[in-house]
């Protein structure tokens, strides 16, 4: 927040000011703590559902104009979290929201992947090396074998230069991990009136330094899962992503929903549930349409890559937060990570230049002249075998390996 306040490049987003903080257990409190200034305002709502339909739309373009502001250029070379001594603001390592450390600072994102990708090797090292048989959790999900680990390992290795950014999205930005209707105070004179002046951003902790292209995550309160309002028809709780929504567009047969009941015993209807779902997806696209006239308004920015940015992003966050996971989170996805090395094998990306961008399957393109390397081509994959722990005879066997 100080960096925010004291910069000079974000003028339009109000943040409280910070008069002392410590991270330590060492200060005389004995426990980190952050002073900051009393802000005079209110959050809008708790949900975005709790809001009207012209709310909603007001809440949408201020939301892009303080993601546009983020999008602004940062004086650092570095990715990483910002820390500060003495006055000045350097880019230490890399924080997430949670607050995990994955090291650094990092030169490159590229630096960055490989460094993630190897911290999973030594786990593997220091682990596994005394496993007694090749089914190394045999008691907790996901199954993994060393064999499998070694797969995904030299795949995603492998893939680490096809996901570098086109330079239209690779300059450093600030980004804020939470931008949230829980996390916007607004002017309480004003919001009976429907202005929605905001007065504070807050909890910045995790912000990071990232390319523009891995800070193209919709706000949580525009994201959709495949699990809710329930189970989505063909939805695999393994193809979830924390980074991209899952898109509901329609509610399907009314009489194929799942029987549920509230607390009185009343059956539930998911009519309300379900439009607020599929409401969100009109959202995005409509955010994402807002950021890129923000840009335009604040900077003079009129690059058409703007506008698609954030559907350009899905393939890039996915795998940016696959290598940022653990190695549970490549056995989740491997069948996205075996799709994608071989789509784009077979698609020979790379061979036309590095400014193609990825996007994934099922996008049709009837022209071959726009930079896109579209992912959604068919073809055949190699026979991939996997194994899984027969019960009777507690030895693995081969099943069936299907791509999704």
């Amino acid at each position: 927040m100080k960096f925010v306040r004291e910069s000079g490049l974000y003028s339009d987003i109000p943040v409280p000011e910070v008069f002392a903080w410590d991270t330590t257990f060492t200060n005389p409190t004995c426990a980190p703590y952050v002073l900051m200034e009393l802000i005079s305002g209110r959050a809008l709502a708790d949900d975005l559902n709790d809001l009207s339909q012209p709310q909603q739309i007001s809440y949408i373009k201020l939301l892009t104009r303080l993601q546009a502001s983020l999008s602004k250029p940062v004086p650092f070379d570095q990715i990483g979290s910002i820390t500060g001594g003495n006055g000045q603001h350097v880019v230490g390592p890399l924080m997430t929201l949670t607050q995990s450390c994955l090291g650094g600072p990092y030169k490159s994102i590229g630096d960055l992947w490989r460094a993630q990708v190897e911290e999973q090797m030594v786990h593997a090292l220091e682990k596994w090396c005394s496993a007694e048989t090749d089914f190394l959790t045999p008691k907790s999900q996901p199954q993994c074998t060393p064999q499998m680990f070694a797969e995904l390992f030299q795949l995603l290795s492998s893939l680490i230069p096809h996901f570098q950014p086109p330079k239209s999205y690779s300059p450093l930005v600030l980004h804020h991990p939470d931008l949230a209707l829980r996390n916007i105070l607004f002017d309480k004179s004003l919001i009976s009136s429907g202005d929605l002046k905001t007065v504070a951003l807050i909890d910045w902790g995790g912000a990071q330094i990232l390319p523009l292209m891995f800070t193209a995550k919709y706000p949580d309160d525009l994201r959709t899962t495949g699990e809710y309002p329930f189970e989505k028809s063909g939805w695999d709780e393994n193809k979830d992503w924390d980074t991209v929504p899952c898109d509901w567009t329609s509610t399907g047969d009314p009489s194929q929903w799942p029987r549920a009941f509230t607390l009185g015993h009343k059956l539930l209807d998911f009519s309300p549930l379900l439009r607020a779902s599929i409401s969100k997806f009109y959202l995005r696209a409509y955010f994402s349409t807002c950021y890129a006239e923000q840009l335009h308004a604040l900077y003079g920015d009129a690059n058409l890559a703007c506008v698609t940015l954030f559907r350009d992003a899905m393939y890039y966050m996915k795998f940016h937060e696959m290598l940022c996971g653990s190695w549970k989170t490549w056995v989740w996805h491997k069948n996205w990570i075996r799709e994608t090395y071989w789509r784009l094998r077979m698609a020979g990306h790379g061979v036309k230049g590095s400014e193609e961008v990825i996007i994934r399957p099922n996008i049709y393109r009837e022209s071959a002249e726009l930079p896109v390397c579209d992912l959604g081509i068919a073809g055949k994959y190699p026979v991939i075998i996997e194994y899984e722990l027969d019960p009777s005879t507690l030895k693995l066997v081969p099943k069936e390996s299907v791509f999704s």
